[in-house]
């Protein structure tokens, strides 16, 4: 495994090899954890500190799969807006666990069953897996992950005079395709007035996106779940879980000409393996950096409890049948809204479906 370049600066920390030697939540690291966090504690930067090393599993289990025949078929298809002749069918998509600026796989997961199909998205480069268990004989289908990784606290170091200064340098693509409207982020009227009016008084892009979240922090209520995705209702009712956080974060900073994403995943510690999503801001000499809108202290700043699964919105997926929609499943237009766990498509089948997040391991090193 190659490690990001942004680590490879600054001063040893190799007493940490000892403590996690030591610590009571796992035993010692094997060679290759070993080599790997010697490199990684050698060369860290004071961007990244608070090593975490994680071993996790993710399962999804459909159990009592009964594929419907005749007038049950006709039925369940009518209720779901399907045409009535449409074969049953089972789609599953999961985003793959890989690599990102704060987390370095230690060996590539391992998945079981292995997937029917793995593609890349066209728009993200999420690597994405796809299971087809219709195809399958079996009542009960389970898919299993496990990897491991290390993480860290991320808080980059900015030079806002710089980034200033280079701001028309951001490519145009990245422009482009982060500061338009999509569904779940429109860009009505009122929201842009209001970020007009906040941002009347601001040139600086980074001191525009901190007014934009101390707003947000400060104008929104924490409710789960929300009444409707979007930013839309987001506005309308300074209420929602960190889905709307996000989304109204995003969406105002692309108003302003900043370039917004959102990051998708989990809170992934023992205590707290719940899912999550903040956002990610793009400046011209650092690239994207983290703003967690839900949390108090999330402006450029990522802890390290986190399991990143994918990048964006609307994330397109192959596979996708024509009769999906957000009223019969996960997907609508050949898109996912996000994805975390799974994203599943279903017709003309009855079945029981779960999921389970377990940290096998988890040693914070101090």
């Amino acid at each position: 495994m190659s490690l990001n370049n942004s680590l490879l600066r600054s001063s040893p920390l190799l007493i940490i090899i000892l403590v996690l030697a030591c610590s009571h939540q796992s035993t010692r690291p094997d060679p290759e954890e070993m080599i790997i966090l010697r490199s990684v504690l050698k060369n860290l930067s004071s961007e990244y500190s608070n090593p975490r090393l994680v071993t996790g599993e993710l399962s999804v289990s459909v159990k009592n799969i009964q594929t419907l025949t005749s007038d049950a078929l006709i039925e369940s298809n009518q209720a779901n807006g399907i045409r009535d002749a449409e074969l049953p069918s089972l789609h599953i998509w999961s985003s793959d666990i890989r690599d990102y600026p704060t987390q370095m796989l230690l060996s590539e997961s391992t998945i079981r069953p292995q997937p029917d199909h793995n593609f890349i998205d066209s728009q993200y480069e999420n690597q994405i897996l796809y299971w087809n268990p219709s195809l399958r004989t079996e009542t009960n289908f389970q898919i299993t992950r496990k990897f491991r990784y290390i993480t860290f606290d991320y808080r980059p170091e900015i030079d806002k005079a710089a980034e200033r200064m280079h701001w028309d340098q951001i490519p145009q693509e990245i422009i482009e395709k982060y500061t338009r409207a999509e569904r779940f982020l429109e860009q009505d009227d009122a929201l842009v007035d209001t970020v007009f009016k906040l941002l009347e008084n601001l040139a600086d892009p980074i001191s525009q996106a901190e007014a934009i979240y101390n707003w947000v922090q400060e104008s929104m209520t924490y409710v789960y779940p929300p009444e409707q995705r979007g930013v839309k209702n987001a506005l309308e009712t300074l209420k929602g879980d960190c889905g709307q956080y996000s989304a109204l974060f995003m969406t105002m900073c692309r108003i302003a000409g900043i370039p917004a994403r959102q990051q998708s995943g989990f809170n992934f510690v023992p205590e707290n393996t719940g899912a999550h999503v903040w956002s990610e801001i793009y400046l011209p000499v650092k690239g994207w950096v983290p703003v967690d809108a839900t949390r108090k202290n999330g402006f450029l700043y990522l802890d390290n409890k986190r399991l990143i699964t994918s990048i964006g919105l609307n994330i397109p997926l192959q596979h996708s049948p024509a009769w999906a929609n957000f009223e019969n499943s996960e997907v609508e237009d050949e898109k996912t809204d996000f994805m975390q766990m799974y994203t599943l498509a279903s017709s003309g089948i009855n079945a029981a479906f779960s999921s389970t997040r377990k940290v096998i391991r988890s040693v914070e090193l101090p």
